[in-house]
């Protein structure tokens, strides 16, 4: 039994751990990249330290009996510009724990994978009218249980009420499972770009896709 809930600060650690075990596809980080902390200071920090708000559980046990763990979750953001804003200023401070040795898995592959993410070149485009975006996951043996449908309800009509024109979210082709369901959704297809990323990893090139939703 779980229920959905907007994010306390003492699932931090639950949600860091989830996220890591499902960041490649669906699959553990460590496919691809090694620095497991690295990864989560850079792009999921942002979501438990300041828009925590946006951030939805779904947690196992009733509302009344909140046990704490956490079959899944959706970072939600608002104002992707504020995300922006967030990583420009945090940056700095990523590249010296980098440097210093501050972080485990510094492995060629993980620093290989960093090099190219920082060189890639997504085309332009205009989110303005999505200016929302998510991530969602939910525990492997959980999924298709309903979990990611009522954590996705709990966001969007969170976005509805605070008059949000539209939401956006990243994934890629590799995604076999999860591209039909934001498009059951009602999410479109706004952007493919093809690129070699995850090559190393799943052995072939892929798109990846940005998906939008007006509200």
């Amino acid at each position: 039994m779980w229920h959905v809930r907007l994010y306390q600060p003492t699932d931090r650690a639950a949600v860091f751990q989830l996220c890591g075990d499902t960041t490649f596809f669906g699959a553990p980080i460590e496919h691809f990249f090694d620095a497991r902390e690295l990864f989560l200071d850079t792009f999921a920090a942002y979501y438990t330290d300041r828009a925590g708000d946006h951030l939805w559980v779904a947690a196992a046990g009733s509302a009344e009996d909140d046990r704490g763990d956490i079959a899944g979750y959706l970072m939600g953001c608002p104002d992707t510009a504020d995300n922006h804003r967030w990583f420009r200023a945090h940056v700095r401070k990523i590249i010296w724990r980098t440097i210093t040795l501050r972080y485990r898995g510094l492995t060629s592959k993980t620093l290989r994978f960093a090099w190219n993410y920082l060189h890639l070149r997504m085309p332009y485009l205009d989110l303005s009218p999505y200016p929302a975006h998510l991530h969602i996951n939910t525990r492997a043996e959980l999924r298709g249980s309903g979990i990611g449908t009522a954590l996705m309800r709990a966001y969007l009509d969170q976005l509805r009420s605070e008059n949000i024109p539209g939401v956006h979210l990243e994934t890629s082709s590799e995604n076999k499972i999860a591209v039909p369901w934001y498009e059951k959704l009602g999410f479109q297809l706004l952007q493919r770009t093809p690129t070699d990323l995850y090559k190393a990893s799943v052995g072939h090139s892929i798109d990846l896709l940005v998906y939008g939703l007006r509200l």
